[in-house]
This record gives structure tokens, C-alpha cells and sequence, in this order.
């Protein structure tokens, strides 16, 4: 993806940015803005004016990138695992496929 660091990068995500986005996960309240570059991004909704984590599934549902608003060059890259391990703690999530 151009524009996209791959590289290791430090990104800072303050637990409450993560929480607030984990929130709006629980109750479906998360919205999306799409890039030019094509990438949707999804963010707490009502959480656009302030400091947010941004969080989008790269095509082909490998790979989940998280930024912060405020340093949109850096990211962490979570694998698909990691993405469902943290949706599946979320209050009212659904149980784990056996």
C-alpha cells in the first residue's frame, strides 16, 4: 500500500482511545471513512474531532492495521488471531467457534 509504513515502527495507542474504540465495537456504533487509497477506517463514532485509534481489515482478511489520528504515517499490524482474540473479550461477543 502506498504511503503505508511497513517497517517497525513505535505507535503509541493510549488504552483509552483502544477502549473507547473497543466500546463502539461492542454496541455496533463504529463508523468508516475510505482513503483514496481505497483502505476503509474504522473509528468510535462521535470520536472524529479528537484523537481516535483507526483500525482497518486489509483486503484478504490476513492482516488488521491499527494508527492513531494523530500519527497517520505509523501502524500495527495485528493478524487475523489477534483481531478476533481482542473482538472476542468484548462485552456481548459472541462465543468461541469449538
Amino acid at each position: 500500500m502506498a504511503g503505508i509504513e511497513r517497517e517497525p515502527a513505535e505507535v503509541r495507542i493510549p488504552k483509552a482511545a483502544l477502549d473507547a474504540f473497543a466500546a463502539a465495537l461492542s454496541v455496533r456504533t463504529a463508523a468508516i471513512r475510505t482513503w483514496p487509497d481505497g483502505i476503509g477506517w474504522m473509528y468510535a463514532l462521535g470520536t472524529w474531532d479528537e484523537p481516535h485509534v483507526e483500525v482497518a481489515l486489509m483486503p484478504g482478511g490476513d492482516e488488521v492495521w491499527l494508527r492513531m489520528s494523530t500519527d497517520r504515517s505509523k501502524l500495527v499490524v495485528w493478524t487475523i488471531q489477534q483481531w478476533w482474540d481482542f473482538a472476542g473479550e468484548l462485552p456481548g461477543a459472541a462465543p468461541p467457534q469449538v
